[in-house]
């Protein structure tokens, strides 16, 4: 009997442990289990220093607030790379740092800064004078994916745009922390971005966006890197598990030359896109190359038309 309370008393003590301290990680040493790190719960707060934690963006549907904590918390510089950014209260923040002295600096995506979206986003950044450069790889596919702030104290880096839906419908983590490894190597990062894309304005390399006209589908290999109306009849539509949308022109989709692909984000942007289905339809946007056949990635119903 002794035994047994002992036993249950031990397993209360270890579950009050675990539910008190959130998500807990570890790791291996010589053999030796190391004590846990805990990861409190999420508590839009900036971090204090030598701490960790990892958010599950619908636990509270506030990964924007954890955002701007960060932000507000901020004396020095502020270096951020986002692949979608539409959210006001976000940009407000970053306005208001940077009318306080900091340093602030951020990296897009030349297609997501571009459409109707982004682009008042980048131009309140720009009209307060924060510069906002583009991506430019110079293969001309590729795009800059990244969702990571970060500050001289701390850094938030994860799957999480700063969006509504990523915000308040979306599966994302997002991880603050204060390691100061970590949060070196994140600066290095975007030190390197910063510096690479120098002198691309996101502003301007939206304005810069020309076109190479109308083309064929069958044609999009030709123009990887450029910006065009591809036209074609659409066979299908297919959505993956993820929520991505793919756009097919071939009933053989594999081997065709050319696809038009939603990522989740936007696809209720479109609402039921089987009404295009037989039709012949223009997708216009930058024609990129992924696993060697040209795609355009829709954000805005703006680049979608039927004829």
């Amino acid at each position: 009997m002794r035994t047994k309370i002992a036993r249950a008393v031990l397993v209360a003590v270890l579950a009050f442990a675990a539910g008190g301290a959130g998500y807990l990680l570890g790791k291996e040493n010589s053999g030796a289990q190391a004590a846990p790190v805990s990861i409190p719960a999420q508590t839009v707060s900036a971090p204090p220093a030598g701490s960790v934690r990892v958010i599950y963006s619908l636990d509270q549907k506030q990964n924007d607030r954890e955002i701007i904590a960060l932000i507000n918390d901020a004396e020095r510089y502020i270096y951020f790379a986002i692949y979608t950014f539409t959210l006001e209260n976000i940009a407000d923040a970053l306005v208001a740092a940077k009318k306080r002295g900091v340093d602030v600096r951020g990296v897009v995506d030349s297609g997501q800064s571009g459409d109707s979206y982004g682009r008042p986003i980048i131009a309140k950044l720009k009209a307060a004078g924060i510069p906002v450069v583009a991506e430019k790889h110079a293969t001309g596919n590729g795009i800059m994916h990244l969702k990571t702030l970060v500050t001289e104290r701390a850094y938030a880096n994860g799957s999480y745009n700063w969006t509504k839906s990523a915000t308040t419908l979306n599966d994302e983590i997002l991880e603050i922390g204060t390691d100061p490894a970590l949060r070196q190597t994140y600066e290095n990062i975007l030190r390197k971005l910063l510096d690479a894309y120098r002198g691309n304005s996101a502003a301007a390399g939206a304005a810069a966006q020309v076109s190479v006209g109308i083309i064929d589908y069958t044609e999009a290999p030709a123009h990887v890197g450029e910006y065009a109306s591809v036209r074609g009849t659409l066979v299908s539509t297919y959505t993956s598990k993820t929520g991505t949308v793919f756009l097919d022109f071939c009933k053989a989709y594999k081997s065709c030359s050319f696809s038009g692909v939603i990522f989740a984000d936007d696809a209720k942007k479109f609402g039921d896109l089987s009404r295009y289905r037989g039709k012949d339809v223009t997708l216009s946007g930058k024609i990129v190359s992924y696993e060697g056949r040209a795609e355009i990635i829709l954000s805005d119903p703006g680049q979608l038309s039927a004829l």
